[in-house]
């Protein structure tokens, strides 16, 4: 639950705290809080890169890429889904870079 995951972010774990701006993110985008959306995707794409998680950093702008492409921001959309291609990439998994182009 997103309750327990703040229980461990609280508690000093680093390895969640990605999650909880990315739920923060897509919960903004359903309430359509673009501005909320747009600083939550960035603080779980900047986290996620800090603490080393490039598969989440990914799934992170993968989906800043959908929710600015929705709202017909193609340059940010465009930005998003590449940067999420290079993080997949690095994270060598190629089938996945090659469903998102």
């Amino acid at each position: 639950t997103i309750q327990q995951l703040q229980g461990w972010a609280k508690n000093g774990n680093v390895n969640v705290v990605h999650y909880l701006h990315i739920l923060d993110a897509e919960l903004a985008v359903l309430q359509g809080k673009n501005k909320k959306a747009k600083k939550s995707f960035n603080a779980a794409i900047a986290t996620s890169r800090r603490h080393g998680f490039l598969q989440d950093s990914a799934l992170a702008h993968e989906l800043a890429s959908a929710h600015f492409r929705a709202q017909g921001d193609d340059y940010w959309g465009n930005y998003h889904i590449e940067c999420s291609g290079a993080c997949y990439q690095e994270w060598g998994c190629n089938k996945k870079v090659e469903q998102l182009m």
